[in-house]
């Protein structure tokens, strides 16, 4: 039966609860008192919906409350409901939208598919849920964070961030920078580092860090190589090349003071070179204004080994206000960092050269002096057993599984040695990456070297660049043929092999150091990363 055919059939008091009668005045006005049955059938029709008519069930029981005995016993049939008493039957029964009964109710109607409205059902939203943060920090670099907010918030304005190589210093830093740069407007950080690459990365780390955290749009400026900068946009953050500054301040000494007092916040990368007497005239400069706050970053808060003057005049500097990181049930937060994954497991082994290289009186002179001397170096670079045990080496390691693996060597000239022998000697792809080497060469290996998906051995022998500033978490074996007594520097390369799983590096790594004279203390990085904590703790 039809729905119209039904209302026809229904008498005027049961017809008019169908609709408001308010709506039946203003139809009857518009038609001048000629508003017929049908029209009015056709109004309740069209404001109501032969669906929602149905689905509401107070309208419903009106609906069939005035079907004939023999029309509601075949509904209540066609329903699978009982025919006794089947008026009641009906106006008792719930019938569930989008169920089978609704679907026999609709097609008893002559209600056609196409008359019934498809609404997706509302889903509700969960009441807890765990939104991820896409450029988030880790528990320890959290709270780095919240004590160099504290630092420089403070009377004293100055922290030093001492965190291991590999634990993401750079990444810390750039949260607090967005931190600073979102709460001032405009703002300009200035962000100091010795060569490109370190100024790369770190523009880099800022570029992927202020999309996610930044709140305008600000000005990312570079100065370093072939990058020059006349004038500083006063509203984002400046990348300078310590080398293009000197140059820069030399030419034009009113620069950097005219600089200095737009400048809210200066960061110092691998500060502990920052009281090298060029380095801390710059510094100075820019902390002229007395609200200019600065920030140091690195992995080794000292100087030198064991030269406490100059470990101390460095901590002066920041106030000896250093940020270490320290975990609860941790004597040393590297234990943490290695069980966490966020650093790999260094496993050190030293092998020395059969060849008496160094006399009684070499040794006497490196005991005597801060390093190694030119010469001293210039004669283990010549030694050729001492040559093929790195080589040696560099081959075993590949035949152990290692794909990417960093040699240290002793100048530029013994990293182009060890690199040409070894293309003589094998078929590893290797290079010698050295200041030396031309931009585009080197941009080309390191990209190879990087490559994660590139499953085939790499090898690169290197003095001087890849110390700091590189970043290829898959390198799991580094050989350190530089002989050195700067425990700075030591870490340092160590430092390049050591990126754990949690960040996209290795479970394990593996350093083999050339020993050509037993030195303290460069076996054990937790005791390297500890070294310095008397000075700043006086």
């Amino acid at each position: 039966m039809k729905i119209k055919e039904l209302l026809i059939e229904m008498g005027d008091r049961q017809r008019n609860k169908l609709i408001d009668p308010a709506i039946v005045k203003i139809a009857k006005a518009d038609s001048a008192g000629r508003l017929a049955t049908e029209d009015l059938i056709d109004l309740i029709i069209t404001l109501n919906g032969k669906v929602p008519l149905l689905r509401d069930k107070e309208k419903r029981t009106l609906l069939t409350n005035s079907l004939k005995p023999g029309d509601v016993k075949e509904l209540c049939v066609h329903l699978g409901l009982s025919e006794h008493n089947p008026w009641d039957q009906l106006a008792g029964k719930t019938i569930r939208k989008n169920s089978s009964m609704e679907k026999a109710l609709f097609e008893w109607f002559q209600i056609s598919e196409f008359e019934i409205p498809v609404v997706e059902e509302y889903e509700l939203p969960e009441t807890l849920v765990d939104v991820d943060a896409s450029h988030g920090l880790f528990e320890h670099q959290r709270s780095a964070v919240r004590r160099i907010r504290e630092m420089l918030n403070s009377d004293h304005p100055r922290a030093f961030l001492h965190m291991p190589t590999g634990s993401g210093k750079t990444r810390t830093a750039m949260n607090y920078i967005c931190e600073t740069l979102s709460q001032s407007e405009p703002c300009l950080v200035v962000w100091f580092a010795f060569n490109g690459e370190l100024c790369e990365q770190a523009a880099g780390e800022f570029q992927k860090a202020w999309s996610h955290h930044g709140n305008r749009e600000v000005s990312l400026q570079r100065m370093w190589g072939e990058h020059d900068v006349d004038v500083v946009t006063d509203d984002g953050v400046l990348f300078v090349g310590l080398d293009k500054l000197w140059a820069k301040v030399r030419s034009d000494h009113a620069w950097l003071y005219n600089l200095a007092p737009k400048v809210e916040l200066l960061v110092f990368d691998e500060a502990h070179q920052s009281t090298a007497e060029t380095y801390q005239h710059m510094v100075e400069i820019v902390l002229d204004g007395a609200s200019t706050k600065l920030l140091g970053l690195s992995a080794t808060p000292g100087r030198t080994y064991n030269d406490r003057t100059a470990d101390s005049e460095l901590s002066d500097m920041y106030y000896r206000q250093k940020v270490t990181l320290s975990v609860n049930g941790f004597d040393s937060p590297l234990d943490y960092l290695v069980k966490e994954n966020y650093l790999s497991k260094p496993v050190f082994h030293q092998m020395s050269s059969p060849g008496a290289t160094l006399s009684e009186r070499d040794y006497a002179r490196v005991e005597a002096s801060e390093d190694y001397s030119k010469e001293i170096v210039e004669r283990l670079s010549d030694d050729e057993m001492r040559n093929l045990l790195i080589l040696d080496r560099v081959k075993a390691l590949v035949s152990q599984g290692h794909h990417r693996i960093i040699v240290f060597a002793n100048n530029v000239r013994h990293s182009n040695i060890l690199q040409a022998y070894m293309s003589l000697r094998t078929e590893l792809r290797c290079a010698s990456i050295t200041a030396d080497t031309p931009s585009e060469q080197r941009k080309h290996w390191l990209d190879m070297f990087r490559n994660t998906e590139d499953k085939e051995p790499c090898v690169l022998f290197n003095y001087g660049v890849l110390t700091t500033g590189f970043d290829a978490p898959l390198t799991s074996a580094a050989v350190i043929s530089r002989p050195t007594k700067s425990l700075v520097l030591y870490s340092q390369m160590v430092g390049r092999v050591i990126r754990g799983t949690r960040v996209g590096g290795t479970p394990e790594a593996e350093i083999w150091t050339v020993v050509d004279q037993n030195l303290p203390g460069f076996r054990d990085l937790s005791e390297a990363f500890n070294n310095w904590n008397d000075v700043w703790d006086d």
